[in-house]
């Protein structure tokens, strides 16, 4: 495993100069995820934001009776557990390694800390989490206004709500 993440080739560190990613990076501690194992919990605690530098993971949300609804796959280089830096550190969806997963975490009291003390490294990091945040809720409403229309289609139309429900759950994905 590698001692510390090139952090340039992760699109929500992009932005940051050399002096500002070094400084993150002295924050880091490896980790490491087996395939099938997960990194977070839907519900559980989501207190590290992870920089996954190779292998890949699967976000999936439970829906629907206990039904569990696949929202994205993600390969390295890319981050998880960002969401909990800004709100209740309580994970939305589980996220699990599909790989083995070489990882380095920063500590969400770390991070808030380095904001508390007015770090540019840490306010552009967190400038850019926004920014992500905002384009995935945009490709939500996106989703949601869809799945509306669809299931106004299927009332107007006398469709079955179970046939319709079903196949919610098969095509929703981000």
């Amino acid at each position: 495993m590698q001692e510390t993440p090139d952090l340039g080739a992760v699109p929500v560190f992009r932005h940051l100069d050399d002096e500002e990613r070094a400084e993150l990076e002295g924050l880091m501690e490896p980790a490491y995820f087996d395939a099938g194992q997960q990194i977070f919990r839907e519900g559980g605690p989501e207190e590290r934001l992870y920089v996954i530098t190779s292998g890949t993971v699967e976000v999936h949300k439970k829906i629907l009776r206990r039904r569990r609804q696949h929202l994205a796959t993600v390969p390295a280089p890319t981050v998880v557990g960002e969401m909990g830096l800004l709100t209740e550190p309580r994970a939305a969806a589980t996220v699990e390694a599909v790989t083995p997963v070489e990882a380095h975490g920063i500590d969400r009291d770390r991070l808030l800390q380095m904001l508390d003390d007015d770090s540019p490294a840490a306010c552009k990091l967190v400038f850019e989490i926004g920014r992500t945040l905002a384009e995935r809720m945009a490709k939500t409403d996106e989703t949601v206004a869809e799945v509306i229309s669809r299931l106004e289609d299927a009332q107007a139309g006398g469709g079955d709500a179970d046939v319709f429900r079903d196949r919610l759950a098969r095509d929703w994905s981000f």
